[in-house]
């Protein structure tokens, strides 16, 4: 396909589409360079002024690790978003093509995310949630560092969260399906489950959890997403990334990594990450970074190894302190020794020259 929009943009093909509208790879006529336009299906529904705040708001973002908004418009009844282009794959190719990942960039990768959470999350007044975290929706750009696209469905957050949105199965929350999950107990550890009636409780080892759903009239009315929600949707991404597998799309029939897939500690930030109750997880994005910048100090393997490694100096301390002693014993002993050549040597002398003066014979002295 090739036609102009907005006067100067040309839409040259699809690359994508999901419940925020169509996705085209666009050029920039007069500036000579690739863009990305979102037509929104939205315009049909919200009207051009909701849509013409939330864009002006993603317009004045600026972070490393979200693509910049250029410009917004609409032409025959269609809105259109123009963002920067970002080249490189997105997780979802890489993971199709069977690419591997190694613990320590999809550390790396998830550090990066969240600093952009980070800086959404707390954008005034109440923060802008992204809503459909996902391999789809992350693209690994050539220089190796990551960009979280697709913001046409981003939301500016109300005082008490945002409205339900689209979703994509096995990423989404449980709020996402409208569902939400109470722990009878205080505990924050999240083992395998067993699910005894889907509709109501939840047994997860020796404590219960109930859920609570809304049907599709309570939907609007009823449970609401928060920044926890994208926290849940970047766990289950890591999760695809870590073990090549989608997760479940139950939250409680998710199936804890182990120490074949990655370290203990990368598998517990995970697995709270996506504990299907919303209060058991990390509750901001600022936690969980620290989580990540504190992994190997919590990881069981690197604690063994920093006890390990002080035994070892320790060890190789007392050899090297058992060494200078022994030095120093030597050296004491060394000057003795000479000390008592010298006596000698002067005892020696003194006789010979008292012998000297008596006519005697000279003494010789052997020493031993």
């Amino acid at each position: 396909m090739s036609n102009i929009v907005g006067g100067i943009y040309e839409l040259r093909e699809q690359i994508g589409a999901g419940g925020g509208g169509i996705v085209y790879l666009g050029w920039h006529i007069n500036l000579k360079k690739p863009v990305v336009l979102k037509a929104d299906k939205r315009s049909l529904k919200v009207g051009y002024d909701i849509l013409r705040k939330e864009v002006d708001m993603l317009k004045n973002l600026s972070n490393s690790y979200i693509p910049q908004v250029y410009d917004f418009f609409e032409e025959s009844g269609v809105v259109y978003t123009v963002i920067e282009y970002i080249d490189g794959k997105s997780f979802k190719d890489l993971l199709n093509m069977g690419q591997v990942f190694c613990q320590s960039d999809v550390i790396r990768w998830a550090c990066q995310i969240l600093n952009a959470l980070i800086y959404l999350h707390n954008q005034k007044p109440y923060g802008i949630l992204h809503g459909d975290i996902k391999p789809a929706n992350i693209m690994l750009r050539d220089c190796g560092d990551i960009c979280l696209i697709d913001y046409n469905i981003a939301l500016a957050l109300g005082e008490d969260g945002a409205v339900r949105v689209g979703y994509s199965r096995g990423y989404a929350s449980p709020e996402h399906y409208g569902i939400s999950y109470f722990e009878d107990f205080d505990t924050n550890v999240y083992d395998d489950t067993e699910i005894v009636n889907s509709d109501t409780v939840i047994v997860t080892g020796n404590r219960k959890i109930t859920k609570y759903s809304n049907d599709k009239s309570k939907v609007s009315s009823g449970i609401r997403l928060d920044v926890r929600s994208d926290i849940y949707s970047l766990g289950a991404t890591l999760y695809h990334l870590v073990s090549g597998n989608k997760p479940e799309v139950d939250a409680t029939k998710v199936v804890r990594l182990d120490d074949t897939v990655c370290s203990p500690a990368l598998a517990s930030i995970i697995s709270k990450a996506m504990h299907p109750v919303i209060g058991k997880r990390y509750q901001s994005a600022d936690e969980m970074l620290q989580a990540f910048l504190d992994i190997y100090k919590n990881d069981k393997r690197s604690i063994r190894f920093r006890r390990e490694k002080k035994i070892v100096f320790g060890a190789l301390s007392i050899i090297a302190l058992a060494g200078v002693i022994s030095v120093a014993v030597g050296m004491k002993r060394q000057n003795i020794l000479q000390q008592r050549l010298i006596t000698v040597e002067y005892s020696k002398n003194a006789l010979q020259e008292g012998d000297k003066k008596k006519g005697n014979k000279p003494c010789t002295f052997h020493i031993t």
